[in-house]
């Protein structure tokens, strides 16, 4: 049973409650005598914390040589949680495919009123005891992070210091197509248009929206969006709809064949990167790749491509022979997702205790294991833990706020 809600929760995406809910249903339909046996959302939460917990406190080989992905996770509140994975270099099938959330491992969950480079140096010389020391760190671009590491590897020279490529790539596109005023007007009438069409029977048509924050991470949509609109609209019967709303793209053509082309010299580095990792021959093998591309000529796509040649070519051209690392957190950034899923019952909370849950969505584990886990993690364990690292929530102080004080009312003195 616990097994199976484990990964309801994990691998079919369920809430805590939509778990619960799912047992029972399954219960009633096979077995009604066992329904009464099924777990409640808290059962199934107390099981996520204890097992995430044990994952946090289980003793990991030194044998290995290990990679740390690091990041902050941020939901209300002043409170970032800080987050150390850990990854088996020897143990990656490199070139098969990319990091998978069973291949990491939770080293160390440490929350931070404010992140510094001291302390986030601080956080990652106390992880060491777990791991021993990693071969590498990878990180995006934070300067309190970057900067944390460099202070770690004054301590610890044999550790690598690798960027996370989907940042350092949305950076420089973002640098290149942010001073094309071009850019800015596509952007603008996308934004225009989508805004005049949500509420008419063409809404169909309407462009994606970019995020607010880290938007050059997903540019990818809203460039395929005006190629696949541009393509309708030289259709030999183009469709009256596309041409009444889109008309206008085509003064873009040119600049949005410069743009599919830098996005895909882009998309190319990302993928070697995330399946093949950073490697001695790395820079060669991105070079064979972009010659198969069919690339439009523009000013900004051979800078562009000169860069993410030198991030390629500098973090792997002086490893050991047979060597590989890893350049991407974006599997981070994945687990940090599950995190948010987990706590969407208690997303204005703040961080909580669930936190620690971050570490049951993670490894790989067996009905024993589990079994093992819990045996030697009793709740109130996890109840402490808590207590000394969260202190004061934004659930605990929200509590107070709208508790009732209590009142003892004096009678009034009888007269006569």
């Amino acid at each position: 049973m616990i097994h199976v809600a484990l990964n309801l929760v994990r691998n079919a995406g369920l809430s805590l409650r939509g778990t619960a809910a799912a047992l029972a249903v399954y219960a009633a339909t096979n077995d009604p005598q066992s329904l009464c046996a099924t777990p409640c959302a808290t059962t199934v939460r107390s099981w996520l914390l204890r097992l995430g917990y044990a994952q946090l406190t289980r003793p990991l080989p030194h044998s290995h040589s290990w990679a740390w992905l690091i990041d902050h996770t941020l939901q209300i509140g002043s409170t970032k949680l800080f987050v150390i994975v850990g990854v088996a270099l020897d143990q990656l099938p490199f070139g098969v495919r990319p990091l998978r959330l069973a291949d990491l491992h939770l080293v160390a969950m440490v929350p931070m009123e404010e992140s510094n480079q001291q302390r986030v140096a601080e956080a990652l010389a106390n992880a060491v005891p777990r791991t021993g020391v990693p071969r590498q760190i990878v990180a995006d671009g934070g300067s309190d992070l970057q900067k944390g590491i460099a202070l770690f590897q004054k301590d610890f020279p044999q550790t690598e210091s690798v960027p996370d490529i989907a940042h350092h790539t949305a950076n420089l596109l973002k640098y290149y197509w942010e001073n094309d005023p071009r850019w800015s007007e596509f952007t603008r009438r996308m934004s225009e248009t989508a805004a005049k069409l949500r509420q008419t029977a063409a809404a169909h048509l309407m462009a994606p929206k970019l995020r607010n924050k880290a938007r050059f991470m997903s540019v990818g949509s809203m460039v395929k969006f005006g190629r696949v609109v541009l393509r309708k609209l030289k259709e030999a019967q183009p469709n009256a709809k596309v041409v009444q709303w889109y008309s206008w793209l085509s003064e873009y053509e040119a600049a949005l064949a410069g743009w599919v082309t830098q996005h895909a010299v882009a998309q190319v580095a990302l993928e070697q990167v995330r399946v093949e990792g950073l490697f001695e021959r790395g820079e060669a093998e991105l070079e064979a790749e972009w010659t198969r591309l069919e690339l439009a000529a523009n000013p900004a796509s051979l800078p562009l491509r000169n860069r993410l040649r030198a991030y390629v070519g500098r973090h792997g051209r002086e490893l050991r022979g047979g060597e590989r690392l890893i350049g991407s957190t974006e599997i981070l950034e994945s687990a940090f997702g599950v995190l948010k899923r987990l706590s969407r019952d208690q997303s204005q909370s703040g961080l909580t205790a669930l936190s620690v849950g971050l570490g049951a969505m993670l490894g790989q584990t067996t009905p024993e294991q589990i079994q093992a886990d819990l045996d030697r993690v009793p709740e109130k364990n996890v109840e402490s833990w808590a207590k000394r690292m969260m202190g004061k929530t934004v659930q605990w102080l929200r509590r107070q706020f709208f508790q009732t004080p209590s009142t003892t009312q004096t009678p009034e003195p009888v007269s006569g």
